[in-house]
């Protein structure tokens, strides 16, 4: 069965049993998160500090990317349509090597656009430098505010787990009355 398939007999699934997308991929990202989280533990002490956790996060979110595509293909798909109806400049259907690169390039330049304060489209060590320390900072912001909520500096697997709904951005809809 192709990897489509098998994301689709999961949806079927979860409908089945009442779960919501969102629910799938938050369970997915329950069986996952042990696995995250070693992986980013440095120190093998089972919790996460500061520094692990700037690690740990941009990992968490590509696979809560990964588990909400695989509980309904239609996002995936829909962010398919969107990429080519954007970038497919030759309108034949498919996006090339040249229209990918395009495509990156608006993507790079999106994400530098706040430090590239001389607008030459590269960021040079002043900018680099804001850069990273505002990267550090909301992380740590983050670290601080949504998971390390008992404030010993070190994220227990408990505390990581009640953060990934906001931390990934899967939100599970109250159900209506």
């Amino acid at each position: 069965m192709s990897m489509l398939g098998m994301a689709a007999c999961l949806l079927l699934a979860a409908q089945d049993a009442g779960k919501s997308r969102e629910e799938l991929a938050l369970a997915r990202l329950a069986t996952e998160l042990p696995g995250l989280i070693k992986a980013a533990d440095a120190d093998g002490n089972g919790t996460l500090g500061a520094v692990e956790f700037r690690t740990f996060l941009p990992a968490l979110k590509k696979a809560g990317d990964a588990a909400l595509g695989a509980a309904d293909p239609a996002i995936a798909e829909k962010k398919a349509a969107k990429d080519l109806k954007k970038y497919d400049a030759n309108a034949d259907g498919k996006l090339d090597d040249s229209e990918r690169a395009t495509m990156a390039e608006e993507a790079r330049l999106k994400e530098i656009k706040d430090f590239d304060w001389d607008r030459d489209g590269k960021l040079d060590e002043q900018e680099k430098t804001a850069m990273g320390w505002y990267a550090e900072r909301r992380s740590l912001y983050t670290f601080r505010s949504k998971v390390d909520l008992d404030g010993s500096g070190e994220a227990s697997a408990a505390e990581l787990a009640g953060a990934v709904s906001p931390l990934t951005g899967i939100k599970v809809k109250a159900p209506k009355p």
